[in-house]
C-alpha cells in the first residue's frame, strides 16, 4: 500500500488544510471540508470531510464522514456516507451536494492561483 492512500489521524490533524465548512439546519451537524496539503497538483487533490460537532469528536478524536477526489473535472467519492450514515436519511444527497459545490468552487479558485504561479507572476 502507498502511503499517500493512507489516512491516520495524524495525517487528518497534521496534514490537512480546512477549506471550508458548513453546519446543516436539518441534523444540526457541523461539517468540516478538508485539503490533503501535500498535493500540490490541481488533478490530484485529496478532500477528506469530517464532523466537527459530533458527540465524539474533540482534539482526540475525529469523526470522518466522506473522502472525495476531482477526476475529468467531475467530484468522486471515495468513501462515500450514503452507507455509512443512514440517519441523515433523505438530507444526505443535499450535504452531499453541498460537499461537492465546495469541493468544485476550491478546485476552480486552485487552478486559476496555480496557473497564474506557473506562469512566472
Amino acid at each position: 500500500m502507498r502511503t499517500e492512500h493512507t489516512r491516520s489521524i495524524q495525517t487528518i490533524s497534521h496534514s490537512t488544510e480546512v477549506i471550508d465548512s458548513f453546519k446543516d439546519k436539518s441534523t444540526d451537524k457541523l461539517f468540516c471540508v478538508l485539503r490533503l496539503s501535500e498535493r500540490r497538483d490541481a488533478n490530484r487533490q485529496l478532500f477528506i470531510v469530517t464532523l466537527k460537532d459530533d458527540n465524539k469528536s474533540d482534539d482526540f478524536y475525529i469523526v470522518p464522514f466522506a473522502e472525495l477526489v476531482v477526476r475529468r473535472e467531475r467530484v468522486k467519492y471515495l468513501v462515500s456516507p450514503e452507507n455509512q450514515y443512514p440517519e441523515f436519511g433523505d438530507n444526505i444527497s443535499f450535504i452531499m451536494k453541498r460537499i461537492e459545490s465546495v469541493v468544485k468552487i476550491f478546485i476552480d479558485n486552485y487552478k486559476l492561483t496555480t496557473t497564474h504561479f506557473s506562469m512566472g507572476w
